[in-house]
């Protein structure tokens, strides 16, 4: 069970999985912690946005298959669909926010992004400072808030992810002209993708239906995750793979089927060379991690 900011009932304790709201503020205490550890979870996946900081200790994140240990003060994002499960250590402080897509005045496609690997942003002193300020904003908003009148929690959260964006450009070394000059790119790019990945694979297609040349797509997503766009396309479909032997009952060839592969070895061999793992290997090892 999670200990969440209810504004009906600031003491509720709040199910797992439950989201009453478009948006909920959880507070990451030593009671939540014991209860994680105690009752570990399988990988699951959420129908919402959640945002996970890291004030104190650690936690190790599973994110489509992938485990990485991040240290205090992180910031995860787990863009909603994607498997993954939290597990924080023993000394483990912070909070979480979980919200609907459609509490967001904005869409972020530069942070909840299904295709490239975790989001973690590891803030120095100075930005940590600010991200708590607005996180102890958030809090008292969201307490605060008629459940009927939203607007200036919406609006802060806005700001707040405005921010988040701005930390995640300045690690990238991204410069003001060309995140102005891309960033429409990069949105039409994301959204192609997710809509077309099970059956356009090839570079030339996404370019051709941007109206770009191949060169020029590749230079832009380069600036956003120092990466082929060939890279990015099979960071998407080796991801849906992972969800699929997780959560499927799909056999190895229908899983290839699905994601428009006409011959399953040649799927078993594209997800070991970009996973090193076979897909019958893959699922009793990722439901373990």
């Amino acid at each position: 069970m999670y200990r969440a900011i209810n504004k009906e009932n600031p003491q509720a304790i709040i199910d797992f999985e439950e989201m009453p709201d478009q948006f909920l503020f959880i507070e990451i205490d030593r009671e939540m912690v014991t209860d994680l550890n105690l009752n570990v979870r399988s990988p699951h996946r959420h129908s919402y946005q959640e945002i996970i900081w890291v004030r104190q200790g650690a936690a190790v994140h599973l994110l489509d298959g992938d485990v990485v240990e991040y240290p205090s003060q992180t910031l995860l994002i787990v863009p909603k669909g994607r498997v993954h499960r939290f597990a924080p250590t023993p000394d483990c402080l912070g909070c979480a926010i979980r919200f609907k897509e459609e509490f967001l005045p904005h869409r972020s496609h530069l942070l909840f992004s299904q295709f490239t690997g975790h989001t973690a942003l590891h803030l120095d002193a100075e930005q940590s400072a600010c991200i708590e300020t607005y996180l102890s904003l958030l809090s008292s908003e969201s307490r605060l808030s008629d459940p009927y009148q939203l607007h200036a929690l919406q609006y802060l959260f806005g700001a707040f992810i405005t921010k988040l964006e701005e930390i995640r450009l300045q690690s990238s070394e991204m410069i003001p002209h060309d995140f102005t000059r891309t960033l429409c790119i990069w949105d039409r790019l994301n959204t192609l993708i997710e809509q077309k990945f099970k059956t356009e694979h090839a570079v030339s297609f996404y370019a051709a239906e941007l109206g770009l040349s191949q060169r020029k797509l590749g230079d832009v997503v380069k600036l956003y995750t120092g990466k082929y766009v060939s890279d990015v396309i099979d960071d998407r479909l080796i991801a849906e793979a992972k969800r699929l032997l997780i959560f499927s009952s799909l056999t190895i060839k229908e899983i290839a089927f699905e994601l428009g592969f006409e011959e399953h070895s040649y799927f078993t061999k594209v997800f070991k060379k970009l996973t090193g793992k076979t897909p019958s290997d893959f699922k009793p090892i990722s439901t373990s991690a």
